[in-house]
């Protein structure tokens, strides 16, 4: 007995893997909300299935080796293509992707097939798939890679070093197939070693959307809905609850926000809200902590090394005074009152809001449109507005 693979089984497994992949791929097609991209990923495993059976076929049947090889070869070519934009497009599913494209190299294969009858050849047809193979993986694991700065998911890292890997694999191979010599790899464990790590790739797409989806939750659970910034149960779940000293806390309230949505309407103060949320946030600095408390009410928390908090706070102030709603009209302008309050040494956040609360209740009282320090509560009222 002999404990060496033999190609034939190898092939095997390659069938079986390919459609074992397929039908895992399928379901989470059919019952997941994140599918951009996981049906045509199958495909391409129903594809290369497909030809490795073909390649089965043309060794049985001598009489048709011709045209099964050269099935096989195109197959192949389109397998790999459909992998490689399954990939991209389930890596970034707002990426467009021209179809077309993905059939052009296994047209060109085809051409160049009846043309040169390459495919006749064992090692011609075998290095041209394992030399698509290092590409497309390769440029597949710079696409993954690129996008984890857009989406920066975990398992991302597990995928491009797994594309790296398959890669450097079909590399090594179609130098063998091309030197005719095998000193790293022979056919069979190469081919193996090929399968494991399609099968692998194709539980990680599993985990990748699973963890999609989690992010995505998370994020709902995070965010306001209508502004996009954080809600209140993420501020006080990532404030510090012993602020350092210096750290400031900044209470904002829209004045006469009632007003304005009695007399323009509700979709009108859903627009007033979702603009000033982004003006405010584009005015802080790098670590500033941005949530909207509800309502009217927003809530900010100021590190001590992002600089002055009652100087932002004024920013705050006049870059909202100076906001304008095209799609409302000319006439609709809104302030807001603001007050700030910093830590000392033993403050607890809670605390910090409290102070930041009534030093908002003081800019209310004194007339709006304006901040106030809970710091300088006892200075006369007209030195309060900060021009």
């Amino acid at each position: 007995m002999t404990n060496e693979l033999d190609l034939p089984t190898v092939l095997f497994l390659q069938k079986t893997s390919y459609i074992a992949g397929a039908l895992t791929l399928g379901y989470l097609r059919l019952t997941s909300a994140e599918s951009r991209g996981v049906g045509l990923l199958a495909a391409s495993f129903i594809v290369l299935a497909a030809g490795s059976t073909l390649a089965g076929y043309a060794e049985l049947y001598p009489a048709l080796y011709g045209l099964l090889s050269l099935v096989n070869i195109v197959l192949a070519v389109l397998g790999y293509c459909l992998l490689a934009s399954a990939f991209v497009l389930i890596s970034d599913p707002d990426r467009k992707i021209n179809p077309w494209l993905v059939f052009l190299p296994a047209i060109g294969t085809l051409a160049a097939g009846l043309i040169t009858a390459f495919h006749l050849t064992n090692t011609y047809r075998a290095t041209t798939f394992t030399v698509l193979g290092c590409l497309t993986m390769a440029a597949t694991a710079v696409v993954v890679f690129r996008d984890a700065f857009r989406e920066p998911l975990p398992i991302r890292r597990l995928i491009v070093g797994l594309l790296a890997a398959a890669s450097l694999l079909s590399l090594v191979m179609a130098l063998e197939f091309s030197t005719r010599s095998f000193p790293v790899l022979d056919v069979a464990n190469g081919f193996l070693l090929m399968i494991i790590s399609k099968f692998v790739l194709a539980i990680a797409i599993v985990i990748f959307i699973s963890e999609r989806q989690h992010a995505k939750i998370k994020n709902l659970a995070d965010r306001d809905h209508l502004t996009g910034l954080y809600n209140r149960r993420f501020f006080n779940a990532n404030a510090p609850s012993q602020p350092h000293p210096g750290d400031a806390v900044l209470f904002l309230d829209i004045d006469h926000f009632k007003q304005l949505n009695d007399r323009w309407g509700h979709a009108a103060g859903d627009e007033v809200l979702s603009t000033m949320a982004q003006a405010v946030q584009s005015t802080l600095p790098k670590g500033a902590l941005l949530a909207r408390q509800g309502g009217e009410e927003f809530i900010v928390f100021l590190p001590a090394k992002a600089g002055d908090a009652l100087f932002y706070a004024e920013r705050i102030r006049k870059t909202v005074a100076e906001l304008r709603f095209p799609t409302l009209g000319p006439e609709i302008t809104v302030t807001i009152s603001g007050g700030v309050a910093r830590a000392f040494h033993g403050t607890e956040l809670a605390s910090l809001c409290r102070e930041a609360d009534r030093a908002l209740y003081l800019a209310k009282a004194a007339g709006r449109n304006r901040i106030c320090d809970a710091d300088l509560d006892a200075v006369p009222q007209s030195r309060l507005r900060l021009a």
